[in-house]
């Protein structure tokens, strides 16, 4: 069950995406370059971010839910397709209506089905490319996951003290809180929430989902930036995605927290595509005023996830690419510039007045939120020392920077991105030298660990390039090269990564039974029927979907609130006047009896006691029933009320 949820939250993410990616082949863009790499890539960068800014502004009016979030993002995208210089054209709109009846009409006169309207044309040669990228886009995402899901059997993260409080953050955004008690930015949690809302998928659920989210989203990211700093179409985007998503042993990424949100990781999906298109600005084909919207935009959302993308790993990006980018597009360049330094003042004056609201020093926020108390570096995985490994990167960033100036300026080919790439590469690792109390070192290696693939796949890229004739001839049997090239990478990965992957310990079963019962109950239990009986740090996972009642409670309260129900049941009047002894129709109590070390082995002492309890129940009257049991713990339900609670008695 536990599975299936994550499972069906990502296919309806990715359905939906699909669905858009087709209306807009479909009906709006139909050019041979708008494949589905290009519309995830574009639409991400553009109303990903609006969402963002959406649901920080929706939260500070105290509006923010779905049907909000759904009619503005609507109202903005209906304003961006006709353009804000068209909306008062009266010209404009009688064109496009005069367009669509004779476009209407002439399917009519044609006697054209129905089906015409949503079937591709069949005689369309570029849709055999369009779907072939659109399978190898989707294995790439398949094999992601697949990667990343393994790893649950290693993940410390789960209920966890930190797994705890983003729970709690998210629910808070239902509450119409952007910030807690500890001031931390919550940008990438707010994106949690949304996703938990347009995929119908509980937030517990959204939260163990978005490690695995982000990391599809940068995987895929990886392919569509090595096609666009580099001249290999398949080989390098391939490489360097799958590096992302498979190789362990040669990327710095702590194992045991790989399923963990990264504000990072989150930020850098916004990031990625504003530092080609900054090298590049043609790609993004946009007027200018709106090129300059859409970067404030893209950087306040970075703001808004994570400052250390922001104001750490941004700003040596820029001043490369000052000296790479070219002549032609310097004007969009500093347009971007220009945009960032907008955003980067808008982030600050928001947050001090965020400051001076909770009455907080703003330094000390500042320098909180650009370091991370929530992650660190264990990665024993690792071939080599973390340094020399490092410094073996640094070599072949310089001998492909030597690679790429022959080209550049020899062969008078494009590669200025690349090498844009490289030498940053290059400025990020010294940048963990400068002992800088404004730099964590283990947000720079977990940068780090996202900008290795981009070196790899420039490397490969560059081989691509040194053996361009026998590429050349290879050509035809791209497809075959493609397939057998992704099949060489996943068993490389998984024969060579195995010993070094088998060296660690697997986390406790208790916390991800204990998810999984909880996303069982959700799916067979009407809302707020029932209570659920637990321990105090699984109260988050309650919020906004039942009554939580802790043990304490359980043992010195209930028993008495169940005495004066059941005493006065068919007393209606005495319920009016005093609700608060009203108890739910079901109660769902956990009875742990591990005897291995887990989060909730203190309950174990309470385990004769609360079968003592139940035993008083029942000889009550109540009914009570087994609802799940496994050797760690046993879930009962005491059924107050029968078939009132479950969703299947309620509709049937």
């Amino acid at each position: 069950m536990f599975t299936s949820s994550i499972v069906l939250g990502l296919m309806r993410f990715f359905g939906m995406l699909l669905v858009l990616f087709y209306m807009n082949r479909k009906w709006i863009n139909q050019s041979a370059s708008n494949t589905f790499t290009e519309f995830l890539v574009h639409q991400w960068f553009k109303y990903g971010s609006i969402v963002g800014i959406v649901i920080f502004v929706t939260v500070q009016l105290n509006i923010y839910d779905l049907l909000n979030c759904f009619l503005i993002l609507i109202f903005i995208i209906i304003i961006d397709s006709i353009g804000i210089h068209n909306i008062k054209s009266h010209v404009y709109f009688d064109d496009k209506i005069k367009a669509i009846i004779h476009k209407l009409l002439k399917r009519i006169e044609l006697h054209k089905s129905l089906s015409s309207w949503i079937v591709f044309k069949k005689n369309d040669s570029v849709l055999k490319n369009i779907f072939f990228e659109l399978a190898l886009f989707l294995n790439l995402a398949v094999i992601t996951f697949v990667s990343r899901y393994y790893f649950f059997r290693y993940d410390l993260y789960s209920l966890s003290n930190m797994w705890i409080l983003d729970l709690e953050k998210i629910n808070a955004f239902d509450a119409q809180h952007w910030f807690l008690d500890d001031m931390a930015l919550g940008g990438d949690l707010a994106f949690v929430n949304f996703y938990s809302k347009i995929t119908a998928v509980s937030p517990e659920i959204a939260l163990q989902s978005i490690g695995i989210l982000e990391s599809i989203l940068l995987s895929l990211l990886l392919f569509w930036m090595m096609r666009k700093i580099t001249l290999s179409n398949y080989f390098a985007p391939i490489v360097a995605a799958l590096s992302f998503a498979l190789i362990y042993t040669l990327i710095p990424i702590n194992i045991n927290f790989l399923l963990q949100t990264k504000s990072t990781f989150l930020a850098l999906t916004f990031a990625f595509p504003a530092m080609v298109y900054t090298l590049k600005p043609d790609l993004l084909k946009i007027r200018k005023l709106n090129y300059f919207i859409c970067f404030i935009v893209v950087f306040i959302v970075i703001g808004l996830i994570d400052l250390f993308t922001l104001y750490i790993l941004l700003p040596p990006f820029f001043v490369i690419s000052i000296f790479l980018t070219s002549r032609i597009l310097r004007k969009r360049f500093w347009i971007g510039i220009g945009a960032y330094i907008v955003a980067a003042a808008i982030i600050l004056g928001v947050y001090a007045l965020a400051c001076r609201h909770f009455e907080t020093d703003f330094f000390m926020f500042m320098h909180a939120n650009l370091l991370s108390v929530n992650s660190y570096t264990y990665i024993p995985q690792l071939v080599l020392p973390l340094n020399k490994l490092l410094n073996y990167y640094i070599i072949s960033a310089l001998c492909g920077i030597l690679c790429l100036l022959k080209f550049t300026f020899y062969n008078k080919e494009n590669w200025k991105a690349a090498i844009a790439f490289l030498l940053y590469f290059i400025s990020l690792i010294f940048m963990g030298f400068l002992k800088n109390p404004w730099i964590d070192p283990d947000l720079l290696i977990q940068s780090l660990s996202a900008f290795i693939p981009i070196v790899i796949g420039i490397n490969a890229a560059i081989i691509v390039r040194i053996f361009k004739p026998v590429a050349i001839k290879m050509e035809k049997f791209n497809k075959y090269a493609v397939t057998l090239l992704v099949i060489t990478i996943v068993c490389s990965a998984v024969y060579y990564q195995k010993n070094a992957i088998d060296q660690f310990s697997e986390s406790d079963d208790v916390p991800k039974q204990v998810l999984q019962v909880y996303d069982k109950i959700s799916h067979n239990y009407f809302p707020y029927s029932y209570a659920v009986v637990n321990d105090n740090s699984t109260q988050a996972i309650s919020a906004h979907k039942h009554y939580f009642m802790n043990y304490e409670d359980f043992l010195n309260e209930y028993p008495k609130q169940d005495s004066i129900y059941f005493k006065n049941i068919r007393n209606p009047k005495f319920f009016k006047k005093n609700p608060q002894n009203v108890i739910p129709k079901s109660v769902l109590l956990f009875v742990f009896n591990s005897k291995e070390p887990s989060p909730f082995a203190e309950n174990d002492s309470l385990t004769k006691t609360l079968i003592n309890q139940m035993e008083i129940l029942k000889k009550r009257g109540r009914k009570i029933e087994l609802f799940y049991a496994n050797k760690n713990f046993k879930v009962y339900e005491i059924i107050n009320e029968p078939k009132s609670s479950k969703i299947s008695d309620l509709i049937f």
